[in-house]
């Protein structure tokens, strides 16, 4: 049998490289300069001032008095369209529908949109367990879901913050966290394992569990998988590995 090689897709290295100095851009508090972008990337200044100065131009960066990048206007076009959207990259849904296949339980895609904790899209195999109001679209109770806590974990601390202070630690089981105390020291756990949990906490006798989507460093997004109480504590480790292997495997970049 005659094997076709694999390539990896034509890429534009100038993109590549404007795409990496904005999200290093983004990610800076205070921006950043063209020497701290040019080292950062192993460029030279006239490269990075370059690029930094075409997406200033396009006004995704924008310029102060020190010579420090910024976002620029344009970037909340972005952030926008972004919040509002409810779609999802299709290797993420792909990702979803083999969860769900591999556990044979139901399954979510959670992102932050808005300013919420969001379940994208959901799949359901065949030992489907349906919580009501569990729906594309649906965004309250982080401190009850896994997907929640485990975003609200991984956020930036000023997002963390302002989320906590909005927060109602609202009981909807005897299971349910309602004390700020409970919730930083469950954050603090979930850091540590990777992995949120939430163990009859949203609807008595469903365990819930989630793992991260990583893309370069950042947390993104999250897959769920829901399942009787039960029945996790016989498949708990198979649930948790193939939802790490779907993680993995959801990714869009690998560099």
């Amino acid at each position: 049998m005659e094997h076709r090689k694999v390539t990896k897709p034509t890429t534009i290295q100038s993109v590549e490289r404007a795409t990496k100095i904005l999200l290093a851009v983004a990610a800076a508090p205070d921006g950043a300069s063209a020497k701290e972008v040019s080292n950062q990337f192993n460029l030279s200044l006239p490269t990075a001032y370059h690029l930094l100065t075409t997406l200033v131009r396009e006004g995704i960066l924008s310029k102060d008095a020190r010579r420090r990048y910024a976002l620029g206007p344009l970037a909340s076009v972005i952030a926008d369209a972004v919040a509002g959207s409810l779609v999802a990259p299709q290797q993420y849904l792909d990702a979803l529908t083999s969860l769900a296949a591999s556990t044979r339980e139901t399954a979510y895609l959670s992102a932050w949109r808005g300013g919420r904790v969001t379940i994208l899209q959901s799949a359901e195999g065949v030992h489907a367990v349906r919580v009501a109001g569990l729906t594309r679209g649906y965004c309250d109770h982080l401190h009850a879901r896994a997907s929640g806590k485990l975003l609200l974990a991984y956020a930036p601390e000023y997002l963390r913050n302002s989320q906590l202070e909005q927060l109602k630690l609202t009981r909807l089981t005897s299971n349910t966290i309602t004390t700020r105390r409970e919730l930083v020291a469950e954050f603090a756990r979930i850091i540590n394992e990777g992995v949120a949990h939430d163990n009859g906490e949203f609807s008595e006798d469903v365990y819930c569990v989630s793992v991260p989507i990583i893309e370069r460093g950042s947390v993104v997004a999250c897959l769920t998988v829901s399942v009787p109480v039960g029945r996790y504590q016989s498949d708990s480790a198979m649930i948790l590995a193939r939802l790490q292997d779907a993680a993995e495997a959801a990714r869009v970049t690998h560099s």
